[in-house]
């Protein structure tokens, strides 16, 4: 995967709208890295760049839909999944099953890769934080 570093919070941001740029319909944006590393953020700015509301953390209701221009957004945390019956109750299945689904989610290393879609476009982020610069963040991604 290629790596990125983002030297500041204002670099970060313009990676994801620049990255926005680029998503097109199917698509499932999976993101990983460490609890801090910016995941949330991340999506907010993707959201944001798609003229979206402002993105919040569904840490707690798992599942959060956005209304956009070009559609809805759908942003999905599985970091408190205890089971497959929270993916049932949260319509994580049907989310897959949309033709222009637009999908982000936190912590997408929860579930083995395949059984991810392959009929969406992909995208894969991980997210590191950099020691002694709390800005900055190195990412990988893969399109």
């Amino acid at each position: 995967m290629p790596q990125v570093m983002l030297n500041s919070l204002a670099e970060s941001e313009q990676w994801a709208k620049d990255m926005a740029q680029t998503l097109t319909r199917p698509c499932l944006v999976l993101l990983d890295g460490e609890l801090g590393a910016g995941k949330t953020q991340m999506v907010r700015w993707l959201v944001e760049a798609m003229g979206g509301a402002a993105a919040t953390s569904p840490t707690f209701a798992i599942h959060q839909s956005y209304e956009s221009p070009s559609g809805s957004i759908d942003h999905v945390d599985l970091y408190r999944l205890e089971g497959w019956s929270d993916l049932e109750s949260a319509g994580i299945w049907d989310l897959l099953k949309q033709k222009e689904a637009m999908i982000f989610v936190e912590w997408a290393a929860r579930i083995p890769a395949e059984m991810w879609p392959k009929n969406f476009n992909l995208v894969r982020i991980h997210l590191h934080t950099v020691v002694d610069r709390p800005s900055a963040r190195t990412l990988e991604f893969s399109v």
